[in-house]
């Protein structure tokens, strides 16, 4: 009953500045909603990059051409020095430290199928890099090593690019032009989204990479060496061996120069992705952080003009038996109220936001139902911090200059 009666004149007077008390409500909306998106945004990219990671082997290394040094006679130059081939593979794989070694030609390619087309991303690779990238066969079968040893035309299809081009149909058994070569298509991948780097791995096609050097990419150099280690070899001392090995076969250290590939562990990869996920974070922690100081800024600054415009009010109230406490509870109920309402609006635009995200862009944006319940807790404190200052002016003020102002 008493809390009753401290709540009556503070919704009597929010309802009597109803556009006042909406901008203020709204602003608080605002920080809320932008606190529950950010913070969804955040959680889904450390969840997809802990599942594009473990999407892969552990033990995994990559070794790339380096980037191909730009001259100022020259500065249109750019890509890769096209200096690995498949005998490095081989010479790799003889490694005592190396369990399997897959080879891969990758490049782009607008890929046909009767009047659909799409553009994907082509690998040449082997049957090991299937079971290195963790690939999973929906329908059909993965390139075997019977394909890479004649070349044969035979292709397996992303999910995504076997939905561009057949809409719903069984691909399998049918045929699908690469740069205008004819390939059947053998398989068809299961879906599994955005890799570690960020590359859409459903809009891929895999080629024997014997078939990809020859007939679509005419080149002999590879675009990467995937690695895979044993289980008790040390990932530095192999990265080492690895290091040195294609060193000899380039006569780099005849020659003083410096490395033309780069070689990459699954760990430094996990922190790459780790660091890009914590700059994310706390940029848009910081966002929502000024958002919500925006909100409650909008609520000191209309308690601040409550408190001056009802000065008689709170005269008369102190007048006729309240007590500074009273006052001071009915301001700090007003705030609270504000607060709360703004909560709630916050937390129905954050859900709308967290799927027009997630649609607009195709991010995974994973807001806990537990965000929701600390989204109103943060209003309510943000309200009652902000409506604290001008409560407690409103308690102070003394009767008899207030009644004086009427």
């Amino acid at each position: 009953m008493r809390l009753r009666r401290h709540l009556g004149p503070s919704v009597r007077a929010l309802l009597a500045h109803g556009l006042r008390a909406l901008l203020a409500v709204g602003s608080v909306a605002v920080g809320i909603a932008s606190v529950l998106v950010t913070s969804g945004v955040g959680d889904g990219a450390r969840a997809e990059v802990a599942r594009s990671l473990g999407s892969m082997a552990t033990d995994l290394v990559v070794v790339r051409p380096a980037e191909a040094k730009r001259l100022v006679a020259r500065r249109t130059v750019r890509g890769a020095v096209p200096t690995l081939t498949s005998e490095d593979a081989e010479a790799i794989a003889r490694l005592a430290s190396v369990s399997a070694v897959s080879p891969v030609a990758e490049a782009r390619a607008l890929v046909k199928a009767g009047a659909a087309s799409t553009q994907v991303s082509v690998l040449g690779t082997g049957p090991a890099y299937a079971e290195l990238r963790k690939f999973r066969v929906a329908r059909g079968r993965y390139l075997d090593e019977e394909n890479d040893r004649i070349a044969s035309r035979v292709a397996v299809l992303g999910a995504r690019v076997a939905e561009s081009l057949f809409a719903g149909e069984d691909p399998v058994g049918r045929t699908v032009r690469i740069r205008r070569a004819p390939f059947e298509v053998i398989g068809v991948l299961a879906s599994r989204g955005a890799s570690a780097n960020g590359s859409d791995e459903d809009n891929l096609v895999a080629v024997p990479l014997r078939t990809a050097l020859r007939r679509l990419l005419n080149v002999t150099w590879l675009s990467s060496i995937a690695v895979t280690l044993r289980e008790d070899a040390s990932p530095a001392a192999a990265e080492a061996l690895i290091r040195d090995l294609l060193r000899r076969r380039h006569r780099l250290d005849v020659r003083g120069a410096p490395d033309d590939f780069t070689i990459q562990g699954q760990e430094k990869m996990a922190a790459m992705q780790r660091t890009a996920v914590r700059s994310l974070t706390l940029l848009t922690s910081g966002l929502a952080g000024v958002a919500l100081a925006v909100g409650g800024a909008g609520i000191l600054a209309l308690m601040l003009l409550s408190v001056r415009e009802r000065t008689a009010e709170i005269g008369v109230r102190l007048a006729v038996g309240a007590t500074p406490a009273d006052v001071l509870v009915q301001f700090l109920g007003e705030a609270a109220l504000l607060a709360l309402a703004g909560g709630a609006g916050g937390a129905l635009l954050g859900a709308a936001g967290a799927f027009a995200v997630a649609s607009a862009t195709g991010w995974k944006v994973v807001v806990p139902a537990g965000a929701y319940t600390v989204a109103l807790a943060t209003s309510l404190l943000l309200g009652l911090a902000s409506g604290a200052v001008p409560a407690a002016l409103a308690s102070r003020v003394p009767p008899i200059e207030a009644l004086a102002s009427r």
